[in-house]
C-alpha cells in the first residue's frame, strides 16, 4: 500500500526548510505589522527625555502614527508596504519627532498628507526627495507663511479648468482663496524666512504680475464686456457660421461674447474648426478688445468675494508677490491646501 502522506525532506548548511500539508506564505504586511514597524521607529531613535516629558512626547508620535496609517489605509492600503523601507521609516520618523516636540494640530495634519503621499511614492525619484526634505521643513514655517505659499502657488502656478461661469468663479473664490487670506502678512521677514528654510527664491527686482492681469489672462472669458451682433458681422463674419465660437455674454446677456475662457481655448477651437489664421487673429483682438481691465477684474472679484481685498492690497504691498516657489515650497502648499479644503492636486504636475 502506498501512503501518500509521508513527506521527507533534507536541507544542507543555512538552508530554510517548510514543510506541511498546506503552506501559505503571506508576502505582504498587515495594519498591526506597520504600526509595531512605526512605533518601533520612534522608541528606537527618539532622545530620551524626563518622564512627563517622554510620556507627552509618546503619545503624540502614536497619534500622528494612527492618524497616518489610518490615512493610508483608506486612501491606498497597498502602501502600508512601504513601513518595511529604511527610508519611509527614516521619514516616518522625522515626522513623529516633529510632532512629538510642538504637539501642533495644523503641522500634525500638514505631515500626515506628507507622509500618505510619500508612502504612495516608492520609487526614489525627485517627487520621492522633495517628499522627504518637505517633512523636516514644514515644522519651520507658521501656519501664516504656509498659507502664503498656498496663495502664491494657487495664483501663479495653477489654473483651474471648472471656471467657465460667474458661479464657478463665486465658488472657487470662496472654496480655494478664501482660507487662506485671513492670517497673510505684510512683514518682510514672514517672506524673508520662506527664503531661508528653502521654500521659496525671493526676487530681488521686479515681482509677479498683478492678480487682475493674471485673471485677465487666464480666465478672460468671465470678465467680458460684450459685443453687439453687428460689431461681430462687420469685424469677422455672419455670426451664425461661427456658433461654436459665440455665446451670450456672462454678464450682459442682450450681448455676446467669444465662447472661450482664454486665447489658447480660441486657438485650440479655431484648429479643431479649421478656421483660418486670419479669421482666428480677429477672433483673438475682439476677446481682447471686449475683456475688462485688470483693475475692473479687481473691483469685481472683490465684490463677490470682499474677503478677498485684503489679498489684493499685500499682492501689491508686499513680498507675497515678489517670490517664486521651489519644489519643497511647492509640495508644502498643496499639502496645506489639502489639509484645508480637502481637496487632492496631483504633485507630480509640478514636481516631475
Amino acid at each position: 500500500m502506498i501512503n501518500d502522506r509521508i513527506q521527507k525532506q533534507e536541507g544542507g548548511d543555512r538552508s530554510t526548510n517548510l514543510q506541511g500539508q498546506s503552506i501559505v506564505i503571506n508576502q505582504g504586511i498587515t495594519y498591526a505589522d506597520a504600526k509595531e514597524i512605526a512605533l518601533d521607529v520612534y522608541r528606537s531613535n527618539f532622545l530620551q527625555l524626563s518622564q512627563d516629558a517622554a510620556n507627552l512626547a509618546r503619545e503624540r508620535a502614536e497619534e500622528i502614527t494612527e492618524k497616518f496609517l489610518d490615512k493610508l489605509q483608506k486612501e491606498n492600503e497597498p502602501a502600508l508596504a512601504s513601513m518595511k523601507e529604511p527610508s519611509m521609516q527614516a521619514a516616518l520618523y522625522e515626522a513623529q519627532k516633529q510632532y512629538a516636540k510642538t504637539g501642533d494640530k495644523d503641522l500634525e495634519d500638514l505631515l500626515v498628507d506628507i507622509l500618505v503621499e510619500r508612502a504612495s511614492t516608492p520609487v526614489r525619484n525627485i517627487h520621492q526627495i522633495v517628499l522627504d526634505e518637505s517633512l523636516s521643513v514644514a515644522p519651520k514655517l507658521t501656519p501664516e507663511q504656509m498659507d502664503a505659499l498656498t496663495i502664491n502657488f494657487l495664483i501663479s502656478k495653477t489654473q483651474n479648468s471648472t471656471l467657465v461661469s460667474l458661479e464657478n468663479l463665486k465658488k472657487y473664490l470662496s472654496t480655494h482663496l478664501a482660507p487662506f487670506i485671513d492670517g497673510l502678512s505684510d512683514e518682510s521677514s514672514c517672506y524673508e524666512h520662506l527664503e531661508y528654510a528653502g521654500c521659496a527664491s525671493l526676487m530681488h527686482m521686479g515681482g509677479m504680475m498683478q492678480i487682475g492681469e493674471i485673471y485677465k489672462e487666464q480666465y478672460g472669458g468671465l470678465f467680458s464686456k460684450g459685443f453687439e451682433q453687428e460689431k461681430f458681422e462687420s469685424d469677422i463674419g455672419e455670426l451664425n457660421s461661427y456658433t461654436k465660437l459665440v455665446t451670450r455674454c456672462l454678464h450682459y446677456p442682450n450681448l455676446f461674447q467669444i465662447n472661450a475662457v482664454n486665447v489658447e481655448i480660441i486657438k485650440k477651437t479655431c484648429t479643431t474648426l479649421k478656421i483660418s489664421e486670419d479669421i482666428q487673429s480677429k477672433l483673438i483682438n475682439l476677446f481682447s478688445q471686449t475683456s475688462f481691465s485688470p483693475d475692473e477684474i479687481k473691483d469685481y472679484i472683490i465684490e463677490q468675494a470682499p474677503e478677498t481685498r485684503k489679498l489684493f492690497d499685500l499682492w501689491e504691498n508686499s513680498l507675497i508677490s515678489k517670490f517664486t516657489l521651489t519644489t519643497v515650497g511647492i509640495a508644502i502648499a498643496q499639502a496645506n491646501f489639502r489639509r484645508k479644503t480637502g481637496i487632492k492636486l496631483n504633485l507630480s504636475i509640478w514636481v516631475k
